[in-house]
Order: C-alpha cells, then sequence, then structure tokens
C-alpha cells in the first residue's frame, strides 16, 4: 500500500500530521526552495516529538548550496532518530564533478541514515542533471530511494512536467532495480490518484494538506482525509504500458 508523507515545518505541524495519520514526517522550510533545510534546532525538536513513532526524513537543500550558516541542518549534523537524507541536484547539469561530490557528501551520514536521490521533473530549468543520470548515480552510489519532485512550484505539478507513459517508464525502473519509490511535485488531491497507479512506496505532500499554500500551516482534516483515500485505495492489476524515456525528456 502506497503510504503518505507529510512535509513539515515544526514540531506542531509535526504532531497535527501523527495525529492525522502521516506515516512518514519529512522536514523542510519551504521558505527556502523545494528542498529547503530547516534550521538545526528545528529538526531536533521534531525529533523529539515525533520520538520514534515513524520514520523521519530532512531536507538538505541543493548540493550546489553549502550552508554558510551553522544552524542550518547539514548532512554532518543530523541528530539520531532521522532515517533519511535528500539533496536537490539544481545547479549541477553542467559540473562534472557532481556524483563525486554527491557521494563524498553521502558518506558522510551515519550508517543508520540512509540517502534519497532525488530527480527534478523539470531538471531543465532546475539546471539539475537528467534523470537518467541521476537514476545511474543512485545506483553506483546506493540510495535507498529515489523521489520525484518539482524544483519550481510556480510552474506546474509533476504530470505537466512528465506525461503519464514517460512517468511510468521511469518509475518502473526504479522500482525493478529495488529502490523505494516516492512520488512529489504540488500533488493535489486530484492527480494523486493518478500518481497511485504507479505504485508508488510514498506519495508526498505539503501543499495539497495546507490550509492555503504550501508556506501556510498543515490542515489536520486534509491530511486525515488523504490519509484515509490512501488506506482504502485498491491498485487495479493493470500498470501504464512503459513509455519513452524519460531521462531525455522536460
Amino acid at each position: 500500500m502506497t503510504k503518505l508523507l507529510v512535509s513539515v515545518r515544526d514540531a506542531n505541524e509535526a504532531q497535527t500530521a501523527l495525529q492525522a495519520g502521516a506515516d512518514l514526517i519529512d522536514i523542510k522550510e519551504p521558505n527556502r526552495g523545494s528542498l529547503g533545510a530547516a534550521d538545526l534546532a528545528t529538526v531536533e525538536q521534531i525529533v523529539a516529538a515525533v520520538a520514534g513513532q515513524v520514520p523521519i526524513s530532512v531536507a538538505l537543500g541543493e548540493l550546489s548550496e553549502t550552508p554558510t550558516d551553522s544552524s542550518i541542518i547539514s548532512w554532518r549534523n543530523l541528530p539520531d532518530g532521522v532515517q533519511f537524507a535528500k539533496c536537490g541536484l539544481a545547479g549541477c547539469q553542467n559540473e562534472p564533478r557532481w556524483p563525486l561530490n554527491w557521494t563524498k557528501a553521502t558518506k558522510s551520514l551515519a550508517d543508520n541514515v540512509d540517502h534519497v536521490a532525488v530527480v527534478y521533473a523539470d531538471w531543465e530549468t532546475a539546471g539539475a542533471p537528467s534523470p537518467d543520470d541521476v537514476f545511474s548515480a543512485a545506483q553506483e552510489n546506493r540510495a535507498a530511494a529515489v523521489l520525484i519532485d518539482t524544483f519550481d512550484k510556480s510552474s506546474g505539478d509533476l504530470l505537466h512536467h512528465w506525461p503519464s507513459e514517460q512517468l511510468a517508464y521511469f518509475t518502473r525502473r526504479v522500482q525493478q532495480n529495488g529502490l523505494l519509490l516516492v512520488l512529489a511535485g504540488s500533488l493535489t488531491l486530484r492527480t494523486i490518484p493518478s500518481v497511485l497507479m504507479l505504485d508508488p512506496d510514498y506519495v508526498a505532500v505539503r501543499g495539497a494538506v495546507c490550509a492555503g499554500d504550501r508556506t501556510d500551516r498543515i490542515d489536520e482534516s486534509r491530511v486525515a482525509s488523504l490519509a484515509g483515500s490512501l488506506a482504502e485505495y485498491s491498485p487495479g492489476e493493470a500498470k501504464p504500458a512503459p513509455g519513452i524515456s524519460a531521462g531525455r525528456e522536460g
């Protein structure tokens, strides 16, 4: 069954998401971008609030951006209780050393923290490596999961950038290689049923469960409604047929 990942910005939101049925708590600061890193103190407070009830993931910003403020969470100062860490690859497209830099960063993680490869559906806009290149690096780097997300939250959702056949082909590759599949990218209650056909391990949301836009507070009733819908969803036997490669398309 596809589980629900909810991105939160503080301990109060984490408690709200937990009470409403979230299966994984993701920590990010939406005012800092698609994968904006939160303050270290905030991460520690959320980890304490979750208290091991569900797994926790953290967003660490973009690989090309090194935090200048030591109070911002980074690869090296993750508190105990975090299971997954991820960063985006925006701006790395023309940086030939990005796979090496990514490997170095992930190797600084504690042994009990898995790293997540991030594929931006709007990778050309983000100046990120192509999905094919990220997937190859994920396999070489022994990533635990692949997150497909969008970088520019104002330019359309996941399905706007990747047609269903294209998305189905790429997600099938991820699943066949044994990596967890997480689908995000401004998904809404209207579009989530379409991606559930792909049987992802997690659907990741923030804006869809906020009272307003993604920078507003999480609404408990919206989280509960989505969690209930996922629990009731029964995937059909048929899946979308593989289509064109997602690695060379926008």
